[in-house]
């Protein structure tokens, strides 16, 4: 018996860990396919032309596959809310499904498409057990990585739009020049090359 209670405990500290990377992984995606959105829309400041920089958010739009997303919320949040009616998950009939169970799978049900008091008293500890209970960590791990494909997607677009800063890109230059200037201090290379320049102007 203290082993399988153990074996509970740890399977809902793990659903904890992996619910939590699913959560932050959905957020950042909603957070650039948002600013996608309203660059497509022209009201997000851009440092691109607004005409490019709507090109590139309109095809983004054009471009997106979160089929595989919806679904999958769909699946969990079946089992974490049998109550609630979920949104329709066909993208063809619903476009806005993955963003409508996203926004479900991070406690915020929008009242056109949850039942009444869908979440009321349901502690936030309670949503580890049951999905450990139900065995649905390895779904909660694919959300989190399908949301990370269209994050990845959705902030190139953006980038590529001049909404957002890229962060990666600054941080390679930084790190080539602080590898240049540890060659140049620590390696010796600065003082060779001012020594060959000095006896060249001989």
């Amino acid at each position: 018996m203290a082993t399988a209670v153990a074996t509970s405990t740890d399977n809902v500290r793990r659903a904890k860990v992996e619910l939590d990377k699913m959560q932050s992984s959905l957020k950042k995606w909603l957070k650039y396919r948002g600013l996608v959105d309203q660059v497509a829309a022209g009201t997000a400041r851009t440092s691109k032309p607004q005409s490019y920089a709507a090109y590139i958010a309109t095809t983004a739009q054009a471009q997106r596959s979160e089929q595989k997303l919806a679904s999958q919320l769909s699946i969990l949040l079946a089992q974490v809310y049998p109550d609630m009616t979920l949104p329709n998950t066909d993208l063809a009939g619903n476009p806005s499904a993955a963003v409508q169970l996203a926004q479900i799978a991070l406690g915020q049900p929008a009242p056109a498409v949850a039942g009444p008091a869908a979440t009321a008293g349901m502690a936030p500890w309670v949503l580890p057990v049951i999905i450990a209970s139900a065995l649905l960590i390895g779904i909660t791990t694919a959300i989190k990585s399908a949301a990370d494909v269209q994050m990845q997607a959705e902030h190139d677009a953006c980038i590529e739009a001049g909404a957002c800063t890229d962060y990666g890109m600054w941080m390679k230059w930084g790190a080539i020049l602080g590898i240049a200037w540890f060659a140049w201090e620590k390696m010796g290379v600065g003082a060779r090359i001012k020594s060959a320049v000095a006896k060249g102007g001989r």
